[in-house]
């Protein structure tokens, strides 16, 4: 019975181990005018991995990304992660979210803009790994101005 008790407490410590914060800082470059380029800055959160398959992980994630000049993207989606070997791993992710342009040159068309992202990464020790990635954000065609934005950022990534 004791055991039966202590189930969903030891369920529940797993799972707080396994979640996990990334932050990133990185530059971002506008599809409309090249010449727009700026710095971002990124917080990820990731849930424990509802789902394993071999050596792939499914987490639920929600990240924030500003940008030096004001702009401001939040998304909640997927995040895909495979592990290569022992140490390096690819991730992959979507999340739909609503982003703010700071000025006319870095509207994207639309509040709801859909951000993709691909990143390869190393593991440097059980809790603490870094990663450099590449990502994507437009509104996929919502509207029919859809210039987008591309972002290239190194980060640092801390399980819980």
């Amino acid at each position: 019975m004791k055991t039966l008790v202590l189930i969903p407490f030891i369920m529940l410590g797993t799972c707080a181990s396994a979640q996990e914060l990334v932050y990133g800082l990185g530059g971002v470059r506008y599809s409309s005018d090249p010449s727009q380029s700026d710095t971002q800055v990124s917080l990820e959160y990731r849930t424990a991995p509802f789902h394993q398959r071999r050596f792939t992980n499914f987490r639920w994630g929600g990240a924030v990304v500003g940008h030096t000049r004001g702009d401001l993207w939040a998304g909640l989606g997927i995040v895909v992660q495979k592990e290569l070997d022992e140490n390096w791993f690819v991730e992959g992710s979507f999340m739909p979210g609503i982003y703010h342009g700071s000025s006319q040159e870095t509207k994207l068309g639309n509040a709801i803009e859909f951000r993709s992202l691909l990143a390869v990464g190393y593991k440097v020790s059980d809790k603490t790994s870094i990663s450099l990635a590449i990502d994507h954000r437009s509104n996929g065609g919502l509207s029919d101005h859809n210039p987008g934005v591309n972002g290239l950022s190194l980060r640092l990534h801390r399980k819980y």
